[in-house]
């Protein structure tokens, strides 16, 4: 029997689940840089205080880094990815969790510069910039193929059938390797960041 293969399965397909999702993270992205430019007064003032006492700790070396709260931190994201795929609810909840993902990380590195001004890249990258590198290769990873899973099981909800197993093996194999990059990015915050904040703190302070 010849096997149908179903347009949304098409690399033309994929191309588009990919641009929805990336739209989502660039926008959740902007939206998070305009907020963080956007703090001032007192506000302001509170942010530089903490950021401040929070390079402070990192310079002396007494920043406390819990192992399985970061680990954690990576976790909750792909998890909640993971999730959002098993469901025709994924086809918004996905866009909106890399919307969310974006704006994070962003609005984090946004504070950092809106305080220290262009000194303030260095920590930032440090801080979220290393990580980002392995926590969005993975999210990425999950979400076009969580798009697809989520798509055809909104069209079965949908009385239109005959979509096939929204899942396979290649699905879980990527799982199972962006599972493997969420915990190297906790693990790389745990044991290295700490280590180049400190040197990043001391330009910046």
């Amino acid at each position: 029997m010849p096997v149908r293969i179903k347009k949304w399965d098409l690399p033309s397909e994929q191309s588009g689940a990919l641009v929805v999702l990336g739209i989502a993270f660039l926008l959740g992205g902007g939206a998070g840089c305009l907020f963080a430019a956007l703090s001032n007064g007192e506000g302001a003032r509170e942010l530089s205080g903490y950021l401040t006492g929070y390079l402070t700790l990192a310079r002396e070396g007494g920043l406390p880094r819990n192992l399985w709260s970061l680990l954690w931190g990576q976790m909750k994201y792909l998890l909640a990815a993971l999730a959002l795929s098993l469901t025709a609810l994924g086809m918004a909840g996905l866009p909106l969790l890399f919307g969310a993902r974006g704006f994070s990380f962003a609005f984090s590195v946004g504070c950092f510069c809106r305080i220290f001004g262009g000194r303030g890249l260095f920590p930032a990258f440090v801080l979220f910039g290393l990580p980002a590198l392995l926590w969005t290769s993975a999210l990425f990873l999950l979400g076009v193929p969580g798009m697809l899973s989520a798509r055809r099981l909104l069209r079965r909800s949908l009385g239109e059938g005959g979509c096939g197993v929204p899942l396979g093996g290649t699905f879980w194999s990527r799982a199972a390797l962006c599972a493997g990059l969420g915990l190297t990015a906790g693990l790389l915050e745990h044991w290295v960041v700490p280590v180049l904040l400190r040197a990043a703190a001391r330009f910046v302070l």
